[in-house]
């Protein structure tokens, strides 16, 4: 059953990736491909956090000592023809906008686009003292040094997380997730890690203190932390570290759980 399970995985995983390639795609009714590249700065007056989203893509957010917020995308277009590809990829705007305290950061497609014929990738750099919020459809997502909370979300993809310092929000419906905390973060935080098919990662500060449930239907709960378990370590868990002040919630269907 796990074997079938995780077949089923890398089948989608591969057909996601398939829609993601860099090269001329000579399958269905879009036989060409265009890419372009467009990078834009955004100013850090009166912004606490950032929104990242794109529908197909990776998105990278790298924390860093800079005084605005740089952005890098790698935007494919998907068309009959490379010329209709490039006019189209010529037509998406990338957009970062203040809402309130948050810097929104997306690509705007012309009308005559549809979503599965473009993808925009992310490279973001940003003040690690910056909140996170991002999410795609198919893609991966990493993250990489930010002190404040991290939301992620994306449907098919793996999400990457270090250098944490406060809570995480991660959820995908297939892929991995791993999380890994600053050594020196507080020792109480808030962790939710959800994954339909995958397997979870989670590596907390040197310092921690939680509550701890882990379920995995269709894998194994393993932990190299000394953990007062009040549950059976073969597929549910329930148990505290150090004084059990924060809280953390891992989940995953089909795969296995480790804390570290």
């Amino acid at each position: 059953m796990k074997t079938s399970a995780m077949a089923l995985k890398g089948a989608i995983i591969g057909l996601a990736a398939l829609a993601m390639g860099g090269c001329i795609i000579h399958t269905g009714g879009f036989k060409a491909k265009f890419s372009r590249s467009e990078n834009l700065t955004a100013p850090l007056t009166g912004i606490t956090a950032l929104d990242v989203s794109t529908h197909v893509g990776k998105i990278q957010l790298e924390a860093a000592e800079v005084g605005e917020v740089r952005i890098a995308a790698e935007i494919k277009v998907r068309a009959h023809t490379e010329e209709r590809a490039q006019e189209l990829a010529e037509q998406v705007r990338l957009v970062a906008e203040p809402a309130g305290p948050t810097l929104t950061i997306k690509a705007v497609k012309p009308a005559d686009l549809g979503r599965n014929e473009l993808s925009v990738d992310f490279v973001i750099t940003a003040p690690a003292a910056l909140a996170v919020t991002c999410a795609t459809n198919v893609g991966d997502v990493q993250v990489k040094g930010f002190a404040q909370r991290v939301k992620a979300t994306t449907n098919v993809g793996t999400i990457t997380c270090t250098g944490l310092r406060e809570a995480i929000d991660l959820r995908t419906n297939v892929g991995d997730i791993r999380a890994t905390y600053a050594p020196d973060a507080p020792a109480a935080m808030s962790a939710t890690m959800a994954t339909d098919v995958g397997s979870i990662e989670f590596h907390g500060p040197r310092e921690i203190s939680a509550q701890v449930t882990a379920t995995a239907n269709v894998g194994d709960i393993n932990t190299d932390r000394p953990i007062t378990v009040t549950g059976s370590l073969k597929r549910s868990l329930r148990g505290s570290l150090g004084q059990g002040e924060g809280q953390v919630h891992l989940n995953t269907n089909v795969g296995s759980i480790r804390i570290r």
